[in-house]
């Protein structure tokens, strides 16, 4: 087990280090730790399950999933801090794995493929990550984001479960309750920040991206070697690492761009690692036999909720009708079946939208996908046939239209895989995933609601998890034909896989920032990257410094519309601590006492902002339990217009201790 956990550690403690914030032999250090912590649980749930012929990549992704899920209502719901849960975590896995020590043993796996595989997992997860990792540095060095700007808002939340600071509810509107959401993801890297004593920001870009990647990876490996031995996994890793997404090439919609959405919302990755795991379960049901394994692939189908809702939405369906289709039942009686399965679709449909105020996305998707993503390579299509067509021509076609910007060439390569499995190797029930998978997600195109106004949350989020399913079916099922003839040529062509792999990354390396990182739609290019207000570097480190546990941070003119990022959200991610009000849009989106609050509380600091002098300000900001007042811009506070009276200045940022008045 050293061997692989070193090999899990390696590149998440090397990208780590390049945030800049630790030292190669810290961050080292403590992924071994966290590594060890990982595989060693995925291992023994794996032992547990019966299932120890998964590989070590699958004992992985089961590892992450179990450690996320166990800390989630210690850390979500209790209030507890990340480190101190995993840490509890780490001690009971070294308990358990103690006292199933002959069991384990036993089972556990050395196989050189699976090293193989784990090798090509860090690798790649170092090639497409690499540049984002770098980001915070970067940002230090020039004060040029080079990353998606959400990751700002990620790392408050990160900072949220993991930093001692921060501790008092939600981060982003202080001792008011956590809101809704799949924070699962967050607990990994949010309990690593106060070991190593790093705010959020660099833990999102250098460890969450990086940790959720290679994750990913695993899943793709462990589905592929489960389908068709050692050169499926290699292969399966191969098409989601190696080969260009459809986004460049075809219809060129830069908005399907599966590796774009991956670097850009990394929660993703994890739920893809998960669901690709849970098929190979489902996959060892219908060989094996038994509960375990279709209770474990519904388990983890389940938890992906926590961890990215979008995919969940796409991915449990998929789940569910490709046990469904797979059952005699479903064989024997297949118009029963499928008529039932629509009936209870439609009206599970039916009563979503007369049980809540929603509004169905279909149209406003099509148009937003086709119409706002340019350039692409069919400019104007959609919008000339709905012209001339109507809707009723021009909704199905866009419909199609969507399902090839996303898979793009596997479109044709996938029923080529079907057809050569079906005349070499025969096909199984579970090959019916994929096209399950497809069909479920035309239904949520079909029938998806508009998530806060936005047409795409549900209906082109969860395609990455699509396109990974297809991609890593249809090179399994290749390497699987490449393979047979018995056990020479399978040794042969796992590794020529394998150094075909190892090239291609190589070669791809140099080229993730412009196939991946970089939108290819034109609206992208206002958040990546993305030039920070001069000071809010060294403001954000100053915070960090001088802050402790309790205090808390305001800034003045806060904006309460839509933004993609302010101060004050730059600033908890940057020190960890957290703020009096800050996202302000994410606060008053829905009515309810959390928008009253949010709107109590930004009159109030206008009220500072208007005060006649500082005494009056600093009396009201101690009133309001803040510590630490932040004005943004050339000029201050109308009470220190030349910022002559703030404990800091740096750039356009002017930081006022409180307490200290």
């Amino acid at each position: 087990m050293i061997v692989p956990i070193a090999m899990a550690a390696a590149p998440l403690a090397i990208l780590l280090s390049l945030s800049g914030g630790v030292t190669i032999y810290a961050a080292f250090a403590v992924m071994l730790v966290f590594a060890c912590c990982v595989m060693l649980a995925g291992r023994l749930l794996l032992s547990a399950l019966r299932a120890e012929e998964i590989p070590l990549a699958g004992a992985w992704v089961l590892g992450v999933f179990a450690s996320a899920l166990v800390g989630y209502p210690f850390v979500v719901w209790a209030g507890l801090l990340a480190a101190h849960v995993l840490a509890a975590w780490g001690l009971v896995v070294l308990v358990w794995a103690f006292a199933w020590r002959g069991r384990f043993a036993r089972s556990a796996s050395t196989s050189q493929d699976e090293w193989t595989g784990l090798a090509l997992c860090a690798l790649a997860t170092l090639a497409w990550c690499w540049d984002v990792a770098e980001a915070p540095r970067v940002l230090g060095r020039t004060g040029l984001f080079s990353a998606w700007i959400d990751y700002f808002i990620h790392g408050g939340v990160i900072s949220q479960f993991g930093d001692p600071r921060a501790g008092r509810a939600s981060i982003y509107l202080v001792d008011a309750p956590l809101q809704s959401y799949h924070y699962a993801s967050y607990l990994l890297p949010a309990a690593l920040a106060l070991p190593l004593d790093l705010p959020g920001l660099p833990l999102a870009t250098s460890l969450w991206l990086p940790l959720g990647f290679f994750t990913m990876c695993a899943g793709a490996f462990t589905l592929g070697r489960v389908l068709a031995g050692a050169p499926g996994g290699i292969a399966a890793l191969a098409a989601l690492t190696i080969l260009p997404d459809p986004s460049n090439y075809a219809l060129k919609n830069g908005f399907f761009s599966f590796h774009w959405h991956l670097l850009a919302f990394p929660g993703a990755t994890y739920a893809v690692g998960i669901f690709l795991l849970a098929i190979a379960f489902l996959h060892r049901w219908l060989t094996a036999g038994g509960t375990r394994p279709l209770v474990a692939a519904f388990a983890l189908g389940l938890g992906a909720a926590l961890f990215r809702i979008h995919l969940f939405a796409l991915g449990f369906a998929g789940l569910l009708a490709s046990a469904v289709v797979a059952t005699r039942l479903a064989r024997q009686r297949t118009f029963t079946v499928l008529a039932v399965a629509i009936a209870t679709f439609a009206l599970f449909v039916w009563a979503f939208y007369a049980l809540t105020d929603s509004l169905p996305a279909l149209e406003l998707f099509l148009t937003s996908v086709h119409e706002f993503q340019e350039p692409t390579a069919y400019t104007g299509w959609y919008a000339t046939l709905l012209a001339n067509y109507g809707a009723g021509f021009a909704v199905p076609v866009g419909l199609v239209l969507v399902v090839i910007a996303a898979l793009g060439i596997f479109i044709v390569l996938y029923p080529v895989s079907v057809l050569v499995a079906r005349r070499f190797g025969g096909l199984g029930a579970i090959d019916l995933a994929p096209v399950a998978f497809i069909a479920c997600y035309g239904l949520l195109m079909v029938t998806a609601p508009t998530n806060k106004w936005d047409a795409t949350e549900l209906t082109v989020r969860p395609f990455v998890l699509l396109y990974a399913v297809v991609a890593a079916w249809t090179f399994a099922g290749f390497a699987r034909w490449c393979s047979a003839g018995g056990e020479r040529r399978a040794r042969r062509a796992l590794w020529s896989l394998a150094l075909i792999s190892g090239l291609g990354l190589a070669w791809i390396s140099p080229q993730t920032g412009r196939l991946g990182l970089q939108p290819k739609f034109q609206w992208g290019w206002r958040f990546y990257p993305r030039q920070v207000q001069p000071g809010i570097v060294e403001a954000g480190a100053f915070l960090r410094a001088h802050s402790v546990a309790g205090d808390v941070l305001a800034v003045q003119d806060l904006p309460m519309r839509w933004v993609a990022t302010d101060a004050a959200i730059q600033l908890v991610s940057l020190s960890g601590a957290p703020a009096y009000l800050a996202y302000g849009i994410a606060q008053i989106s829905e009515p309810g006492a959390r928008k009253q609050l949010a709107l109590e509380r930004h009159a109030a600091l206008q009220a500072v902002t208007t005060a006649p002098n500082m005494g009056d300000a600093v009396q009201r900001l101690g009133g309001l339990g803040v510590q630490w007042y932040v004005v943004s811009g050339s000029r201050g506070p109308r009470w220190d217009a030349e910022r002559s009276r703030a404990d800091f200045v740096a750039g356009e940022i002017a930081v006022y201790a409180v307490r200290r008045r």
